[in-house]
């Protein structure tokens, strides 16, 4: 355990503040402190990370990708089950951050008898808090900070439902090479077949190349076009695309 971890619950999100606090930043060798030129300059910064570049983009219509059979296509579109959203309700921290509305996951869990009796969902539950998280300690440029979407309690168990019903079939569409996101694989066996690789060529004095990419920020970089495009190909339905959109 860390000595953070023994201090009193209010001491360490007390440092955690001060450590998450953004005093200064630094944009192109310039130290800004103002709160308004901090504020403008993340904005800018993280705008032309995540904008679209309006570049020219290859087309997927030649490509072949394993796709759901029509019945499993099917199966992800039907009803919910009032069974099927308390599991994921059960499944999930209750003791999070809330998100914009104010409700954390527990509120969701212990009025769960009630809350589920209404039946309209509002747009609102789309909306957000971005939060600048420091993949360092004192970080003070743009790209030492991590974005992280704080979310509403209810957007989190709409996705967790959905994810629960696709990880019951994504083994079927993720090459056997995808070790990583994937119900019943590791992770860590990627590094054992790449140590074992190593090894191998070491000990028969072979010469080989080893190539490590790391892409940049590549989630930040998807397309939502191109990744509903891949979905229609994979053959999911109408209805599930929408749910997604």
């Amino acid at each position: 355990m860390s000595p953070l971890q023994e201090l009193p619950a209010a001491t360490r999100s007390n440092a955690h503040r001060r450590r998450n606090f953004m005093a200064k930043l630094r944009v192109d060798g310039v130290m800004l402190d103002g709160e308004d030129d901090i504020k403008e300059a993340v904005t800018n910064a993280f705008q032309r990370i995540l904008e679209e570049t309006g570049e020219w983009r290859l087309s997927i219509d030649g490509l072949v990708f394993d796709s759901l059979q029509l019945a499993d296509s099917e199966a992800l579109e039907t009803p919910f089950s009032e069974e099927e959203v308390l599991v994921a309700l059960s499944n999930l921290s209750g003791d999070k951050a809330p998100g914009p509305d104010g409700f954390s996951l527990a509120f969701w869990q212990q009025c769960w008898d009630f809350v589920k009796l209404e039946g309209s969902l509002e747009r609102s539950l789309n909306a957000t808090f971005l939060v600048l998280v420091p993949k360092k300690g004192g970080a003070n440029d743009p790209k030492d900070f991590r974005p992280i979407s704080l979310v509403g309690g209810l957007y989190k168990l709409l996705a967790k439902v959905l994810a629960n019903r696709l990880k019951k079939l994504l083994g079927s569409l993720v090459s056997d090479f995808q070790h990583a996101f994937v119900a019943g694989r590791q992770i860590l066996d990627v590094v054992l077949i790449a140590n074992e690789t190593i090894d191998s060529k070491i000990k028969e004095d072979l010469r080989g190349v080893l190539c490590k990419l790391d892409i940049k920020k590549a989630y930040d970089h998807v397309n939502w076009n191109f990744v509903l495009a891949v979905t229609e190909k994979m053959g999911f339905g109408s209805k599930w695309m929408g749910w997604i959109r």
